[in-house]
């Protein structure tokens, strides 16, 4: 039986997973900011900067409600995690189309940023899950407790 201050609470792996999907998102964002510079220069740099700031954005509120969720029912936190996912990809698209003839910013730079940090944000995320040790059961209090 693990110490109580060593046992992970579900804020702990909200957090783990808001920092574990926010490193990587960030470094591809940065990665995808200077190759689409060096495509397209302040066209290709906006993009890519609207595209990284707005999936990090997304990516965290989903975090953020749901670690909001803690100790609700697990479908309910499911139902509210699936439609977090829809309106993340709904709003995206809606960007997506919104931003498609815009003269200030590479569309394409925008779509292939926001799906690779999506994806970098994602991974992240699902690595920081399988790393962090949570209970799937509760605890005995003590010896001789049923």
């Amino acid at each position: 039986m693990l110490p109580d201050s060593k046992v992970p609470t579900a804020q702990d792996l909200y957090t783990a997973m808001l920092r574990g999907g926010a490193v990587p998102a960030a470094i591809v964002g940065v990665v995808a900011l200077v190759v689409f510079t060096v495509l397209d220069g302040a066209l290709g740099a906006s993009g890519s900067l609207l595209a990284t700031a707005i999936v990090l954005v997304f990516s965290a509120s989903t975090l953020v409600l749901l670690r909001r969720m803690v100790g609700v029912d697990p479908r309910v936190v499911f139902l509210a995690a699936l439609i977090g996912y829809f309106t993340k990809v709904m709003l995206l698209g809606a960007f997506l189309l919104l931003f498609r003839d815009a003269d200030w910013l590479s569309p394409i730079a925008f779509a292939i940023t926001a799906i690779a940090v999506s994806l970098a944000g994602t991974a992240g995320e699902i690595v920081a899950f399988t790393r962090t040790k949570t209970l799937i059961y509760d605890e005995p209090a003590g010896p001789g407790s049923a």
